[in-house]
């Protein structure tokens, strides 16, 4: 996996009168959700059956449970009492990564693996780490992944160091685009975004194109809601009531605090009804093809002029673009990789739990009558509440487990906070070793991961 992020320093653009708009901005580029399915062959039912036993233990505690299926950290999840509608009997999570998993017969026709993998774990540990963790899952029960389909994907570019309440975003007839819905948003009297959705029609996309990455399409098929949408953003105001990705994108964007400067995120939402029209059907043409996505979206989707359009003008292709949007055109998906944090963070605040731990004993001080100005008396009463429902929990022992109702809870948070990675020793276990998994650390792509 990659550890440099993919960031550079970009000239002026032409134009004079927008070259400090775009002067000194740099990139960070990733994906910010993924959604795909996985056909397995399982050689047996064992998976199976440890998933029955975990979930109907999940089910009689009316809550999501911790379960090991592996020989190290790596192999930690929290099995939840449902599944999922589709036929998936069951869901394991880990942080925000989610695996539905289905025990049909038929696992060449539809997935019977489906993973989801949320914002956090794409940029940390990042997503071809996430489907590494996966595939060893699956090989260690005796699951054999035959092939895979993609259905949603989120492309992103941050232009750190550029202030969106700078850009004519809000501008309707600045925009050359196939999207038939715009919408703005605010946050008090701050502009902080707009969202363009397509919604009818067809992509428009012709075998002609000039685009290899576009070739072979498949053409006339119509687009439906959320099938294609674009997204620009402040980041930065979008992440301050979120403390966990604050020092996630801080690190993402090489800065100290994440709000030392201003960041405009360019997001598209891809799904398999678009995907499919050019030919990404699997992870692997995922990989070979977000270039030509990202290009067919900014060149083709949606563009941004320098002026108003005349709606009566047949020739808006010809308008001149904006300095932001050439740069956005600019981004390249296939000559670096894109950004990951390495080093795995939290995935939840500790401060705003604090701050919500704290409120709810507070409550409970002054039902039970403590002081407002008496400081030692809360302290000692919070202090006393937290030791004596602790001490409780551990006596209570879960007969399945042979584990303190405190150990179990415990297990489970962990597995919601922090992502694949944590608490690892580097290098190679004897079981991997043995096994002939790839030691963690080293580099892996797609291929190799599925």
């Amino acid at each position: 996996m990659t550890t440099t992020p993919t960031t550079r320093n970009h000239p002026p653009v032409s134009s004079h009168s927008q070259a400090g708009l775009t002067r000194g901005v740099q990139l960070s580029k990733g994906l910010d959700r993924l959604k795909f399915g996985l056909y397995v062959q399982f050689e047996s039912t064992r998976f199976f059956d440890i998933l029955t036993d975990a979930k109907e233990e999940a089910q009689d505690q009316r809550s999501q449970i911790p379960i090991r299926l592996g020989p190290d950290n790596n192999y930690d999840y929290n099995c939840h009492s449902n599944g999922r509608k589709g036929g998936y009997n069951f869901h394991l999570s880990r942080a925000d990564v989610d695996i539905f998993i289905s025990t049909r017969k038929d696992y060449l026709l539809t997935p019977n693996v489906w993973v989801d993998i949320g914002s956090a774990s794409c940029w940390s540990p990042g997503y071809n780490e996430v489907i590494y963790f996966i595939s060893k899952l699956i090989n260690l029960w005796d699951g054999k992944i035959i092939k895979n389909s993609v259905s949603e994907v989120h492309l992103c570019t941050d232009f750190i160091g550029l202030d969106i309440e700078t850009l004519p975003l809000q501008s309707w007839n600045r925009w050359v685009t196939r999207a038939n819905r715009l919408h703005s948003f605010s946050d008090r009297n701050r502009f902080s975004g707009i969202t363009l959705t397509q919604t009818e029609g067809t992509l428009n996309l012709h075998p002609d194109i000039e685009n290899d990455d576009l070739e072979e399409v498949e053409t006339g098929i119509r687009i439906g809601e959320g099938d294609i949408m674009m997204r620009i953003y402040d980041k930065v105001l979008e992440i301050k009531r979120n403390g966990s990705k604050q020092s996630l994108f801080a690190s993402v964007w090489n800065k100290t605090e994440y709000n030392q400067t201003q960041v405009t995120r360019v997001e598209f939402q891809l799904r398999k009804n678009v995907l499919k029209q050019f030919r990404i059907r699997s992870l692997e043409d995922l990989k070979n093809k977000q270039d030509g996505l990202w290009k067919y979206c900014t060149h083709e989707w949606a563009r941004l002029s320098k002026d108003p359009i005349d709606r009566k003008n047949r020739h808006q292709d010809r308008a001149k673009l904006h300095g932001f949007w050439q740069l956005v055109q600019s981004v390249s998906w296939g000559t670096s990789p894109p950004t990951t944090r390495r080093k795995p963070l939290p995935q939840k605040d500790k401060y705003l739990l604090l701050d919500m731990m704290v409120g709810c004993a507070m409550n409970m001080a002054a039902i039970d009558g403590c002081k407002y100005d008496n400081i030692d008396q809360i302290t000692m009463y919070l202090m006393g509440e937290v030791d004596t429902w602790c001490r409780t929990k551990a006596r209570e022992i879960n007969p399945k487990t042979g584990r303190s109702e405190l150990q179990e809870k415990m297990k489970t948070k962990i597995n919601e906070v922090w992502p694949y990675g944590y608490g690892e020793i580097p290098g190679p276990s004897e079981y991997d070793s043995m096994n002939g998994f790839f030691s963690h650390g080293k580099e892996i792509t797609i291929q190799q991961a599925i």
